[in-house]
């Protein structure tokens, strides 16, 4: 018996599931303490746990750590090395105050024109230590051709701060202004995911846990705690993709859909065409800043249960802050809960309670009037921002986790809605669409399950230059040779090796099958005749639930 629990973390609830396979043994939900995060997750872990621990395969956490962080710009102080080289002003990268420009250029082909000035290095090191920064990120223009440059600061920065974040290592893909914020990102995140991993790993170690523990990425793939520590920018939107997986290990025969996951702080919203799931595979784009971040496509909106709710000129206000729980929970301000409860189509806490938040909000008619009109201006927020979703999906090429779409127009043809909420608000959002809306069992707990059911993503670029003898495997830090007959077969072969070898170092027992994409060969002209090839290939292993 292989058991895995799966742990998802939002901005009200933590909620938790212990999985046989497809079969839930145990399932419980908890308040979250956003102060002390580690502390609400073992609570949940407890009860949890089965008879004997020893049972247990693994953990898969989907945190919203680093989500949080970034809504709050609870940020650590980054200090950034940055070698633009010739032809590019850098100024526009703007990567907060503490940015040091280095000279020096590798060219697109990964060949060194010039070393930076170490002084320079040096000199900005010791402005950045007086400064209180202990995180840094290095970012080089084509450090997915040639790393050198980034490594070599790596290693003269080391033994000054604890965190430093590499381009390179984040991202294969080639585009230096998304590599620079994908590392800043990185870096600013870094010491607050080191915080958690050691407060896990601490009461992990209380309730004699030995088994791996495994993080849900932006991409509806999850990865070690251990190697998300060097790029804790993946776990990014780990919420939103653990509701897409929910959903696929829920819901058979999904087509043209939009999935709703109702909180108690945000509604969670992402779209499936013929089944699948969308997804932005070059990087989403976080505070007005586009990044290498792979990432299902979701857009997550401050609206949920627990909002808080204001009423001024005929016109309900609803989040995005939350001010404690609903008024019938012990709470102090009126809340979309409150409008269910009145209704009765949530059966929970103190009636009186909840309709006097109504009377709060609109003193001179009935509160279920009043209930009703505000859960109505809740599904007309939630109806406008699917809309706009949409349109925006079509305003450039779109891609699911199985492929590009080639311009198919979705046309949803029903709801999927999960979450706490989401019996209580089922009616009124299908008038509302208008379109037919089902809540899978086990709504409440849905994210957990997709957390818990998901496999680990895997992805590996490779560079190859045959007429240089050269070869670059960026996500790896692999930089060695190859003999000039070098083609795109033997490419194939090396990233298999790499992928496999990966996905072993992940725990993953059966290797699904390995997508080869961005396949381009070009060849290289000195004089007037071939003088070899330049070769690039990327491999992955898709996002999707794990095999049983």
């Amino acid at each position: 018996m292989a058991l895995i629990i799966g742990i998802d973390v939002g901005g009200t609830h933590a909620d938790g599931v212990l999985l046989d396979g497809e079969k839930i043994l145990v399932k419980n939900k908890v308040q979250v303490d956003q102060d002390n995060l580690s502390d609400s997750i073992i609570a949940l872990l407890k009860t949890l746990l089965p008879d004997s621990p020893a049972d247990l395969a693994r953990i898969h956490l989907s945190t919203t750590l680093c989500t949080n962080a970034i809504v709050n710009e609870t940020f650590d102080k980054v200090g950034m090395f940055i070698q633009a080289g010739p032809g590019m002003n850098p100024n526009f990268l703007d990567c907060g105050e503490h940015v040091c420009f280095l000279n020096g250029a590798i060219d697109h082909r990964g060949h060194i024109i010039k070393s930076p000035d170490q002084s320079t290095i040096d000199d900005a090191a010791v402005t950045f230590k007086d400064k209180g920064i202990e995180s840094i990120g290095v970012v080089t223009k084509f450090s997915h051709r040639n790393n050198s440059h980034e490594q070599d600061t790596h290693d003269r920065l080391a033994d000054s701060f604890p965190h430093i974040s590499m381009g390179h290592r984040i991202s294969g893909l080639p585009n230096f202004p998304r590599r620079v914020y994908s590392t800043w990102l990185n870096a600013a995140l870094k010491s607050r995911f080191m915080f958690f991993k050691e407060a896990m790993e601490n009461g992990l170690q209380q309730l004699k846990i030995n088994c791996p523990c495994y993080i849900l990425k932006a991409d509806g793939g999850t990865i070690p705690f251990t190697a998300a520590s060097d790029t804790p920018c993946e776990s990014v939107h780990s919420g939103p993709s653990a509701s897409v997986m929910g959903c696929l290990a829920l819901q058979k025969n999904i087509h043209d859909a939009v999935l709703l996951d109702i909180g108690g702080t945000t509604t969670d919203i992402a779209i499936f065409a013929d089944g699948s799931p969308l997804l932005e595979p070059y990087g989403v784009t976080i505070k007005e800043r586009p990044t290498l971040i792979r990432a299902l496509n979701t857009k997550s909106i401050g609206l949920g249960g627990d909002s808080a709710v204001s009423y001024t000129d005929k016109d309900f206000s609803i989040g995005p802050q939350k001010e404690g729980p609903p008024l019938a929970l012990g709470g102090n301000v009126p809340t979309p809960t409150d409008a269910m409860i009145v209704l009765k189509t949530l059966q929970i806490g103190d009636g009186a309670k909840a309709e006097q938040a109504m009377l709060q909000l609109i003193p001179d008619q009935t509160p279920e009037k009043t209930a009703v009109q505000l859960l109505q201006a809740f599904a007309n927020r939630i109806n406008q921002v699917v809309e706009q979703m949409i349109e925006e999906v079509f305003s450039r090429p779109v891609y699911t986790v199985a492929a590009l779409l080639n311009l198919k127009r979705i046309n949803p043809k029903e709801i999927i809605l999960v979450g706490g909420p989401a019996k209580a608000i089922q009616q009124i959002l299908a008038d509302t669409l208008q379109l037919p809306c089902s809540v899978p069992e086990h709504y409440e707990v849905a994210n957990a399950i997709g957390s818990g059911r998901t496999r680990p993503t895997l992805q590996a670029t490779l560079y190859a230059d045959t007429s240089d003898g050269t070869l670059s495997i960026p996500e790896t830090g692999y930089r060695g040779t190859v003999r000039s007959y070098f083609d795109m077969s033997d490419a194939e072969a090396r990233l298999t090796e790499v992928i496999t070898t990966m996905a072993a170092e992940f725990g993953m027992e059966k290797i699904p099958e390995i997508d080869f994409l961005e396949r381009q060969e070009m060849n290289t002209v000195r004089g007037f005749s071939s003088s070899g090839k330049i070769i690039s290939l990327k491999a992955q292993i898709r996002p999707g639930l794990e095999q049983l």
